[in-house]
């Protein structure tokens, strides 16, 4: 067993420098965006995001975050706060709905460009003209949140395991 374990390079994929890590190319940019605070939401969102966050704008799939602070929505009663900085809440249940905060268990890559449109076309079969409210979808064979903050310019939020995965992908393409 310990054996196997030293070869875990050879089924895993190896975790690139983030600090440095780039993709440049084709009209296409990606980087990682790292020190957002996340925080996973479920139950009464309404009540949620009033008092966590009052004023947050509620997003879909592709849809455009026009500010610093958002509620990215996944399933009828689930979404992610997402913040500037980290929050400093305690997770637990509150009147109605339950927060957990969730800084690191995403990884947030920005994907940024002119070949924008045809990298996620490549990499998801959803509609993204019809949208939905959840903006949670399969993107290269991984759940992520899909959505925008420039025209030209989309975030997808990977759980933080299959990072490296999704980032060798995309490196590849």
């Amino acid at each position: 067993m310990l054996e196997t374990m030293r070869d875990r390079g050879k089924f895993w994929t190896p975790v690139p420098d983030w600090t440095t890590a780039r993709i440049e190319r084709d009209g296409l940019s990606v980087r990682r965006i790292a020190g957002l605070g996340q925080m996973l939401i479920s139950g009464d969102l309404r009540g949620a995001v009033a008092g966590l966050a009052p004023g947050v704008s509620e997003i879909g799939l592709w849809s455009l975050a026009e500010a610093d602070s958002y509620f990215v929505r996944s399933a009828r009663d689930r979404g992610l706060l997402v913040t500037p900085a980290p929050q400093h809440v305690a997770p637990g249940w509150r009147e109605g709905y339950v927060a957990t905060p969730c800084d690191d268990a995403y990884a947030v890559l920005e994907l940024a460009g002119s070949g924008l449109a045809e990298m996620v076309a490549e990499a998801t079969s959803v509609d993204l003209e019809a949208g939905s409210r959840s903006a949670a979808v399969l993107f290269a064979g991984v759940t992520v949140f899909l959505y925008r903050t420039a025209p030209s310019t989309a975030r997808l939020h990977v759980e933080s395991p299959m990072a490296s995965y999704l980032w060798k992908w995309l490196d590849e393409r």
